[in-house]
């Protein structure tokens, strides 16, 4: 009978010329919870799933609410602003993340990451009425002057998404460029600024290249593409209100120069990118940090509404920074929006870590316990993400994501005055305490870099690094690793020499990347802890199930593969070419990545080693959502998994493909994306 009714829904569904929005969710979290038993965490306890973790905020045109989107409570929190207190929970999709108000205060829409969806809320009723389909991780979201088009970045697709609000579905994709994070909107509607995270691809051992991409909104087309050079993780975006700039919170990374040799910022440096508005303009980057303090891992900006200053969470060092405009115009020497200072100036300005004293002109720290002065709120304050500023500019509203809490500024005095809690479990269990120790630049000498700085999202940041300890400077650069997935694929490091997580965030971290003592004792147990419960997001490769495919977590999930994918999986496990040749066990596809992390764990010489290699073989990668972890090989000069066999792969080393046509060669790339 169930059957028989899910059949009807999806066939009324069809005929009315969409999916139901509610069972397309259902269909999708089945495919999830049908995943490989290798995609799966379900051998840890998820210690930190009762934790609400505030990511994004919006308010009211009136000041009076907050949107509070919590990514791990699948929840929208209505706060008063004014009384300071939740007054209603709105269930959302699943894994949320950005929310915006349409510009009547009407409607309230927020991106669901892990169903591809934006969640339609209907502010006066606080409920969601509906969930437009999108593209694939939809992170930042915004819409047109006049609420008309949604624009939503999609990070795993790298797309942007126009939906049409009164037709309520996505009407076209904008190309982006890679892994588009947040949006904005410029103060006079003509434009949507896209932020994106990681870098375009770029030749072999070149620095990195993320792009801000423009879009008219009047055409709904792309017009502009300004590369960023030699940045990395662009993340929050906002428009000043005069219209005079873009501003771009981000990292300038110094991953190619070997570590023993790098100053002023050993392995990264944290900024803020300056874009005139007008077309092609010229772009400056300020740095946040200070000569020997640093502030990690920028992750929001929100300007105060006459446009004096900027606001930056620092959401590695729990600080908002505060950045006085007029003199940031002053030391661009700004005339008429354009910046006047050279292009060596600008390039000089880039690492400057003796200037910021002349435009931060306050660090609000909301990192804090009880220190038993009254006058001081209650606040733990951990990992500030989202801001959003009251109308008139007096009160700032931070999220601070790992201690379920907002912290409320009073912008005269800078400072901390009040918190609001969101509920969640009161105690810091180890799960938690080891995710916040990811992601808090603490542990590294003078707080330069934190787990999350290399690792955002508990993904890659798609770089490579010259670590010189590793056969020398300029021997055996190597690409950086997911965290997602990897609690049962020891060893570690793609020569294989640390045999587990403990190994691996210990010592090594501790020598290699933080230059202190690093974790230790009960703090490096509970970072392991963290990273052996980090799970594997939604596979977005695989078709989606008419109906529950598990009846309990030990069963073997059925094969789920589209037709093109199952002629792929016998590619991948054949024993035989086409015309009939032994293909030997040990160049076997399926030899050396069995499931169900498709690794066997051992070293292997596939014929990749480069001039500069003193290995020859090399840890075998798990392949679970490999299609979320470019660029590949242990060096990371293939972009895509094509490139690993047509550009560095001629030799039949790593598996036998020669043989295959171009139809079957795209097949067991997709089947590979399925894995």
């Amino acid at each position: 009978m169930w059957l028989l009714l899910t059949l009807l829904a999806v066939l009324l569904s069809a005929s009315s010329g969409g999916e139901d929005w509610k069972l397309r969710r259902q269909r999708i979290m089945w495919a999830y919870e049908a995943r490989p038993k290798g995609n799966r965490t379900d051998h840890f306890v998820r210690e930190d799933s009762f934790y609400i973790s505030p990511i994004q905020m919006a308010i009211s045109k009136d000041g009076r609410w907050l949107y509070v989107v919590c990514e791990k409570a699948d929840a929208l929190l209505v706060v008063d602003a004014k009384k300071r207190k939740v007054v209603k929970e709105v269930k959302v999709g699943v894994h949320p993340f950005g929310v915006c108000v349409s510009p009547d205060g009407r409607w309230i829409y927020v991106s669901n990451r892990w169903t591809d969806d934006v969640s339609v809320i209907d502010a006066r009723k606080l409920e969601e009425v509906k969930a437009i389909p999108v593209g694939f991780d939809p992170h930042g979201l915004v819409t047109d002057k006049d609420g008309k088009y949604l624009y939503v970045a999609n990070l795993a697709s790298d797309d942007i998404s126009v939906v049409c609000l009164k037709c309520g579905k996505e009407i076209k994709k904008l190309r982006a460029g890679h892994q588009p994070f947040e949006v904005a909107l410029s103060p006079d509607g003509r434009y949507v600024y896209v932020a994106n995270q990681l870098s375009n691809p770029v030749p072999f051992r070149e620095p990195p290249v993320p792009e801000v991409t423009i879009i008219d909104t009047r055409t709904n087309f792309v017009v502009d593409r300004r590369d960023l050079y030699a940045t990395t993780i662009l993340q929050g975006v906002e428009c000043s209100p005069d219209g005079q700039f873009t501003v771009v919170a981000l990292e300038l990374p110094k991953n190619l120069i070997p570590e023993t040799q790098i100053y002023q910022g050993w392995m990264v440096t944290y900024g803020i990118a300056f874009l005139e508005a007008r077309p092609r303009g010229r772009v400056a980057f300020l740095l946040l940090d200070e000569m020997n303090k640093y502030y990690a891992d920028p992750f929001e900006l929100v300007f105060s509404p006459d446009g004096r200053y900027l606001y930056v969470s620092c959401s590695g060092a729990d600080v908002i920074s505060v950045v006085d405009m007029d003199k940031v115009r002053k030391i661009l020497k700004v005339e008429d929006g354009k910046i006047g200072i050279s292009d060596d100036t600008i390039r000089r300005y880039a690492r400057h870590l003796a200037l910021s004293n002349e435009y931060v002109v306050a660090r609000i720290h909301t990192g804090f316990r009880d220190d038993g002065n009254p006058k001081n709120p209650k606040l733990k304050g951990y990992n500030p993400k989202g801001l959003a500023i009251s109308p008139d500019g007096r009160w700032l509203y931070v999220a601070c994501r790992l201690s379920d809490e907002i912290a409320v500024v009073d912008t005269r005095e800078n400072r901390v005055v009040d918190v609001i809690d969101l509920g969640g479990p009161k105690v810091m269990t180890k799960v938690r305490w080891g995710e916040y120790l990811f992601n808090h630049s603490v542990i590294s000498f003078q707080d330069q870099l934190s787990c999350n700085t290399c690792h955002p999202e508990n993904n890659v940041d798609g770089l490579l690094y010259d670590i010189a300890i590793d056969g020398g400077m300029g021997m055996n650069v190597i690409d950086n690793r997911t965290m997602r997935g990897v609690a049962f694929t020891a060893p570690f490091k793609w020569n294989g020499k640390n045999p587990n997580l403990a190994r691996q965030e210990g010592p090594r971290a501790a020598q290699l990347f933080f230059r202190s003592l690093g974790f230790v004792g009960e703090d490096r147990e509970a970072v392991v802890a963290f990273i052996e419960s980090i799970p594997l997001p939604p596979n977005r490769y695989r078709p989606l199930p008419d109906r529950p495919l598990l009846a309990s977590a030990d069963d073997d999930p059925p094969e789920l593969l589209t037709p093109l994918q199952k002629i792929g999986k016998k590619i991948f496990e054949r024993a035989y070419t086409k015309d009939g040749r032994y293909i030997p066990i040990a160049n076997r596809c399926i030899t050396c990545h069995p499931p169900p992390y498709y690794t066997d764990r051992l070293l292997h010489d596939v014929g990749i080693h480069a001039p500069f290699d003193t290995d020859f073989e090399f840890d075998t990668p798990q392949l679970n959502n490999i299609a979320d972890t470019a660029p590949y090989l242990h060096d990371g000069r293939s972009w895509t998994l094509e490139e690993i066999w047509t550009v560095h792969g001629l030799e039949d080393l790593h598996g036998v493909v020669s043989d295959l046509t171009k139809q079957e060669f795209t097949a067991l790339i997709e089947y590979l994306k399925s894995l």
